[in-house]
C-alpha cells in the first residue's frame, strides 16, 4: 500500500456541517491506510509505504497501524510538516471535511521500499497520494517498475478540489496514472467532481474503462455499485438494507472486500459484492473497521446480494 495515513477527526454528532460540529473524536485514517489495516484484519499480510510527522498524532498512527498488524518498515516521517489532519462533520450523506495536509505528500522512493513492492503481489494508492510531489514522483517511479509484471495494480481516484485544485490537471493526469492501473473503484460523487454532472452513472462507468483498467467498481451509496470489465460485464449490484451510522471509511471498507476477492482468485463480480457487503457493515458504526473480519463470512452474504446485467 502506498500512500496517504492521516488522522481523522471525526464529530460525535451528525451535523450537515463542521460549522455545526462541537466535539470530535480521534481516529487513523487515510484510505490507503484505512485499506491496508481492513486487509490485515481480514488475515492478509500487508505493508504501508507512508509519511508521517514528527509528533504526536504520528505515533498515535504508528501504535494503530501496530495493532492491526500492518508492516511498518516501510512507513516514513519528515520533520517538514506534522502529521496531515482532516476534520470530518459525521453526516449521512457526503460529509464536509478540511483537509490539513502534511507530511503525508514527503514520501520518498528508498531502495527499501522499491525492492518491497517488486516482491508484492498487489500495489495499491490513490489520488490523494498521487496529487503532491515528491510522494507522486515516488509512486510513479514504482508502478513504472513493476508494470506488466502480473500482478494487481490498483488505483483510487478519489478526487477533491481541496486535495487537487485544478481539475484539468487532474484529468490530464489520469492518463498517465491509468497506463499502470488494473482496477479501480470511483464513487459517483468522484465521478460527478472529474467528469462534471448530468450523466448516468453506466456512463460514468464506460467513461473510467475508456482509461484501461480491466474492472471498474463503480460505487452509489444507497443505490449500490456498478461493476463493469474489459471483458463485457456491466452489471449492477443491488444494496442490502442497513442502519446508517457513519459514511466515513465505506469506500476503503469496499476496496478492501474487492481486493480480497481478486486477491483469492474470485470472479471480479465475486470480488465486488464483497467490496459492498463490507462496505454495508462499516457503515453501521463510527470510525474505522477495529476487530477482524472473516472473509468466509462476507462470502456468504455477498454470494445472496442480488444483481442484474445491464
Amino acid at each position: 500500500m502506498l500512500g496517504e495515513i492521516v488522522v481523522d477527526l471525526i464529530s460525535t454528532e451528525v451535523v450537515n456541517s463542521l460549522v455545526e460540529a462541537k466535539h470530535f473524536e480521534i481516529f487513523a485514517g487515510g484510505e490507503v491506510s484505512n485499506l491496508a489495516t481492513n486487509l490485515s484484519r481480514l488475515g492478509y499480510g500487508t505493508a504501508l509505504g507512508a509519511c508521517l510527522g514528527n509528533d504526536g498524532f504520528g505515533n498515535f498512527l504508528k501504535d494503530h497501524l501496530i495493532q492491526a498488524g500492518v508492516n511498518i518498515e516501510y512507513l516514513q516521517s519528515s520533520n517538514l510538516a506534522p502529521t496531515t489532519l482532516i476534520p470530518v462533520a459525521r453526516h449521512s450523506g457526503t460529509p464536509d471535511f478540511i483537509i490539513y495536509r502534511g507530511a503525508d505528500q514527503y514520501l520518498s522512493l528508498t531502495d527499501d521500499l522499491l525492492a518491497a513492492t517488486n516482491d508484492s503481489k498487489f500495489i495499491h494508492t490513490s489520488a490523494f497520494a498521487l496529487s503532491r510531489d515528491p510522494c507522486r514522483s515516488t509512486i510513479l517511479a514504482i508502478l513504472e517498475a513493476n508494470q506488466n509484471q502480473g500482478k494487481i495494480i490498483s488505483l483510487d481516484p478519489n478526487y477533491h478540489p481541496m486535495i487537487w485544485s485544478d481539475l484539468q490537471d487532474y484529468r490530464s493526469s489520469l492518463l498517465e496514472f491509468f497506463k499502470y492501473v488494473t482496477v479501480t473503484k470511483p464513487s459517483l460523487d468522484d465521478s460527478i467532481r472529474i467528469f462534471g454532472p448530468g450523466l448516468k452513472p453506466i456512463q460514468y462507468l464506460e467513461k473510467f474503462l475508456r482509461l484501461g483498467p480491466e474492472i471498474v467498481s463503480l460505487t452509489m451509496g444507497s443505490e449500490g455499485s456498478l461493476l463493469g470489465t474489459a471483458q463485457g460485464d456491466r452489471i449492477h449490484i443491488h444494496p442490502n438494507p442497513v442502519p446508517v451510522v457513519d459514511i466515513t471509511g465505506a469506500g476503503d471498507a469496499f476496496w478492501s472486500g474487492l481486493l480480497a476477492g481478486l486477491h483469492e482468485g474470485y470472479s471480479a463480480l465475486i470480488a465486488a459484492r464483497l467490496g459492498q457487503v463490507i462496505a454495508e457493515y462499516k457503515i453501521g458504526f463510527i470510525g474505522p473497521v477495529q476487530e477482524h473480519l472473516s472473509l468466509q463470512m462476507y462470502l456468504n452474504l455477498a454470494e445472496k446480494t442480488l444483481i442484474n446485467e445491464i
